[in-house]
């Protein structure tokens, strides 16, 4: 007896109906049960239509298809071949794919699991990643290793994205949520590339930025860039105030203000970045007590592990002079016991924690003294720069890797020197070449242009120009149009290029021009000999002497406000 079930599919067999019967079953009028309509079965009976289906479905299957029960050859038949088909079940596993454990996998899935890639789990980043490569893969097939231009190409071409997804539908012959899942980790790819672009271009023009914005010429014009001499001189203004601090916490501790005792901390971090060392504030703010005693007895020596860069530099050392000591110690007797320090650290706050905020003690105290802001970090900038006029290059090597920081702004100014330098040997070479014809030449060419050019820049001289509008207007306007103003109405276009010349030729003029009495008697004259509206002609009237800078539109504004009219009759507003 074969077993009967959901393993066969009684459709597919010889002679089977097209589709499935639909039974009627009606209650028995002697025992009033629903019994089976196969005819060799030998149930009793049911007491619902419920129970009957059920039992037709799991015991005689066959009969939704057929009248008898098909033989048992052509059952093991229709079974061999659902067997058959459910091995042949079609799959992407035997697809050609790049390496699992190649670099931009690895990246991909860490962002796919990551906050980036919406924190997917490792099986549903690595089933992403693997339908990526597989894509990849197929569009690139004579690559052997993936690089990221690859992927670009791929994700950039449209004709391969069908190409690909026919191919799922007509080779692999993938069902549609297949085909989706692999429409979706590519759509997941094109996001992490994005991404990764839209990061790299804001890199890159940060970098620019900062290179126009860090540049010394615009720190100069902006005042925030100092001289060596100018930050030294900030320790000179301050010095004689710290003392008067430094004397009172010595002989009259009881009268030291809160304020005096925060000032002498500012000193103390100011005097360390500029006479010490450019280093990082962190450096300051992690030096305590005892490595100032420690440092009197191995020749000044400090060295400092808590910084910024510690993991690739190790140490940050302090060299300590008899004069930076004496600074030290006066500072840590006198000063710092007041401030009831909660901690080992030097430089502490008025509270006695440890402060944390040397940069800002360091602008405010150079700001006050150069109006300059000048920060730590400004400071290694101008300190590498300024060795570049001063030192030779191996001392300027030095000075850098001492400073534990990598300035572009001194990368810049080098570049900058190293190009000047180049220039100006090229133009001593380039004069050679040229030998005498060239220095006859340069004399031509001063002798037959030096006029020129002096009187050229006479012309564009902008006062000389304002003072002048007239002349320019004359100029600027046709002979029909150098009318007396009473006898001609000016277009509108007219007014709006006169108004346009009245302001471009005097660019100087930011100030609003006062009103003078006679300016008032000009306007109320020009009012009623031409009119509301004819400002250009009042202005260019010339028995009216208006001031320089004077523009139809202020004559405009100024009648609004001193006069009206009535009845065609000019009245003034306050009468």
């Amino acid at each position: 007896m074969v077993k009967q079930g959901n393993v066969i599919n009684w459709s597919l067999l010889p002679n089977a109906a097209k589709k499935p019967k639909r039974m009627h079953l009606e209650e028995d009028e002697n025992d009033g049960l629903f019994h089976c309509p196969v005819p060799d079965c030998h149930n009793d009976g049911f007491g619902t239509q419920r129970g009957c289906r059920k039992h037709v479905k799991k015991k005689h299957p066959w009969f939704y298809y057929f009248d008898e029960k098909p033989s048992d050859s052509d059952i093991e038949a229709s079974r061999s071949q659902m067997e058959k088909e459910k091995g042949q079940r079609r799959s992407s596993n035997g697809v050609p794919s790049f390496d699992m454990s190649c670099t931009f996998a690895e990246q991909f899935t860490a962002w796919l699991k990551g906050s980036g890639g919406g924190c997917k789990s490792d099986r549903q980043a690595q089933q992403l990643v693997s339908k990526c490569l597989k894509f990849l893969k197929f569009c690139s097939e004579d690559e052997d290793h993936l690089t990221l231009d690859i992927v670009d190409f791929c994700l950039s071409s449209p004709n391969l994205l069908f190409k690909f997804a026919d191919s799922m539908q007509s080779e692999w012959q993938l069902g549609h949520a297949g085909r989706i899942g692999y429409l979706d980790a590519i759509a997941e790819l094109v996001t992490y590339r994005k991404v990764k672009k839209v990061r790299k271009t804001v890199s890159k023009m940060m970098r620019l930025q900062w290179t126009s914005d860090l540049d010394i010429d615009v720190l100069e014009a902006k005042g925030h860039w100092a001289t060596m001499d100018e930050l030294l001189g900030v320790v000179s203004r301050y010095l004689p105030r710290y003392e008067a601090v430094l004397r009172t916490c010595k002989d009259t501790p009881d009268r030291a203000s809160p304020f005096d005792l925060s000032f002498a901390t500012k000193f103390l971090a100011v005097y360390l970045f500029i006479q010490v060392k450019g280093s990082r504030p962190m450096t300051y703010q992690y030096l305590t007590v005892d490595m100032v005693r420690t440092a009197k007895t191995n020749g000044g020596f400090v060295d400092q592990k808590m910084f910024k860069t510690a993991g690739k530099y190790g140490f940050d050392s302090l060299l300590l002079t008899d004069t930076n000591m004496s600074v030290l110690e006066g500072y840590i007797t006198y000063i710092r016991p007041l401030l009831k320090p909660k901690c080992e650290y030097v430089l502490v706050t008025r509270n006695g924690g440890q402060h944390n905020k040397l940069g800002e003690l360091m602008s405010k105290l150079v700001f006050g003294a150069t109006g300059k802001y000048v920060h730590p970090t400004r400071y290694r900038q101008i300190v590498e720069t300024s060795s570049c006029k001063v030192l030779k290059s191996a001392d300027r090597s030095a000075i850098s890797e001492d400073q534990k920081h990598s300035s572009n702004v001194a990368k810049v100014h080098y570049r900058k020197q190293r190009s000047r330098e180049v220039a100006t040997k090229a133009r001593e070479c380039l004069e050679k070449l040229h030998g005498d014809s060239g220095t006859k030449l340069d004399k031509e060419v001063l002798t037959r242009l030096s006029d020129l050019s002096n009187s050229s820049e006479d012309q564009d001289d902008c006062t000389k120009s304002c003072s002048s509008t007239d002349e320019v207007q004359k100029i600027s306007t046709p002979p029909a149009a150098r009318m007396k103003p009473s006898a001609r109405k000016l277009p509108a276009k007219q007014k709006r290029e006169d108004a346009f010349l009245m302001t471009e030729l005097c660019p100087a003029r930011r100030k609003s021009l006062l009103f003078t009495p006679e300016e008032d008697k000009y306007l109320k004259v020009g009012l009623k000999r031409y009119g509301f509206g004819q400002w250009t002609s009042i202005l260019r009237d010339p028995d009216f002497h208006f001031q320089k800078g004077r523009s139809p539109n202020s004559l405009l504004n100024r009648a609004n406000r001193k006069y009206t009219t009535m009845d065609n009759h000019l009245v003034d507003r306050k009468g």
